[in-house]
């Protein structure tokens, strides 16, 4: 009961100094429910806590940024085209942002934020051939490794690169049929490269040619303070521990259609750290060929319990 008041979502208008704090928690709802969306006939299940504002005076509060699809089919409602984040990758036609969610922490006392877990949604429609379907594992390994190249990999001040990715990949079971990646990004430029902000993704395809990407962000997070970083991980990789697909008919049919002329359809459970920078070859304008040879478990960060 104490601990209801003790880190009650408010920040005292006279807190100025960030204090020594030895515990947070949040969110304040911490309760998992369940969230459901609908791609066609195939529904997304995943289990994540309500989300509250931070309450405060003198602009110390904190409003929550929430969009979520609710019961509409995904695939047709009207969503918030993204612009730009794909650089200019070929396979890339068009992506909706259809979701975003902030979880807050709080210290003891009115201390206020003390850190936050975003989580954004984005369906990526994919220009492929007619033959080519992301339910294809290497076609989806390939796309989303583009996805990469293009909006991160040229990014970069003189040799030095402001991204690393992917790293931490690896796989998660949706359904009988259909797999997730699960991978990280690191933002290491501007000194960041041994505490770098962390971004961790989940991509899994939902159509033949559509496939959708889960964000999560640790906004402000320094990895090495467990009093804040081990519950905002906890918080990232239960909900992506729960995370499920129900396959309808249609779309089983679409995956099966593919599994036919591609017996093995298992993604890899590894990928290499792509070398970065990757500068553009003057003879023929393409970039370098990518290294995706397994990468080394020092990459890795999780704070899992």
């Amino acid at each position: 009961m104490l601990d209801w008041l003790r880190f009650f979502p408010f920040a005292s208008y006279n807190q100025f100094a960030r204090p020594n704090i030895e515990e947070i928690q949040g969110p304040y709802f911490s309760k998992l429910r369940d969230n459901s969306w609908r791609f066609g006939d195939t529904s997304f299940h995943f289990r994540a806590p309500w989300a509250n504002p931070i309450l405060g005076f003198d602009g110390l509060g904190r409003s929550v940024k929430s969009m979520t699809p609710g019961r509409r089919n995904i695939f047709t409602g009207r969503w918030q085209r993204v612009y730009g984040s794909s650089g200019t990758s070929p396979r890339i036609k068009d992506q909706w942002w259809f979701y975003a969610k902030d979880w807050y922490f709080v210290g003891p006392w009115f201390t206020g934020e003390e850190g936050r877990l975003t989580a954004t949604a984005v369906l990526i429609d994919t220009h492929q051939d007619d033959d080519l379907s992301v339910f294809h594992s290497k076609v989806f390994e390939s796309t989303v490794c583009d996805l990469f190249d293009y909006a991160y990999g040229y990014r970069r001040s003189g040799q030095k690169p402001h991204y690393r990715a992917p790293l931490n990949w690896h796989l998660k079971a949706l359904s009988t049929s259909i797999q997730a990646i699960v991978c990280d990004l690191h933002e290491i430029h501007n000194g960041g490269i041994d505490n770098p902000e962390v971004i961790r993704s989940v991509y899994f395809p939902v159509s033949a040619h559509q496939f959708v990407e889960i964000s999560f962000s640790f906004i402000g997070l320094d990895i090495h303070d467990e009093v804040r970083a081990k519950p905002i991980f906890a918080l990232c990789d239960s909900i992506i521990d729960s995370m499920r697909l129900e396959v309808g008919q249609s779309t089983q049919a679409e995956w099966d259609k593919v599994q036919e002329t591609c017996p093995d359809m298992t993604l890899s459970d590894s990928m290499g750290e792509f070398k970065w920078p990757l500068f553009e070859n003057e003879a023929d304008n393409e970039p370098d060929e990518k290294d995706i040879t397994p990468s080394g478990e020092p990459n890795r960060v999780t704070f899992k319990s």
